[in-house]
């Protein structure tokens, strides 16, 4: 089994979180512009950026064609809450060498 602490500064040295918590912000402002009618259902017209917290919810490293094990990658979860309410997710799926492979903004719930 691999050693979770050699896999966890693998992350830390590529900056896996950084890079997902800096794409996530500009998927998030994408979404903002391009989707103003959900976006403004989300957050019942009063986004206030302050009011958002992202926080890193877990890292997984995956065997995606089992159980050949020949395309693998490391995927960062983030949760995002507005006001203490729960409201997405959004995950980042990143390579054995660290780059991005690909990425995923879900919109679960909206602001009462």
């Amino acid at each position: 089994m691999t050693d979770i602490k050699e896999l966890k500064q693998w992350v830390v040295e590529h900056q896996l979180e950084e890079k997902t918590v800096e794409n996530f912000w500009k998927v998030f402002f994408l979404w903002k512009e391009e989707d103003k009618e959900e976006f403004n259902n989300t957050f019942r017209l009063e986004f206030k950026r302050e009011e958002l917290y992202v926080y890193t919810d877990k890292v997984a490293l995956t065997i995606t064609n089992w159980p050949d094990e020949d395309y693998n990658h490391v995927v960062v979860y983030l949760k995002f809450e507005y006001n203490d309410v729960y409201i997405g997710n959004y995950r980042m799926v990143f390579d054995l060498q660290g780059e991005i492979e690909d990425d995923y903004f879900v919109i679960d719930s909206w602001v009462d």
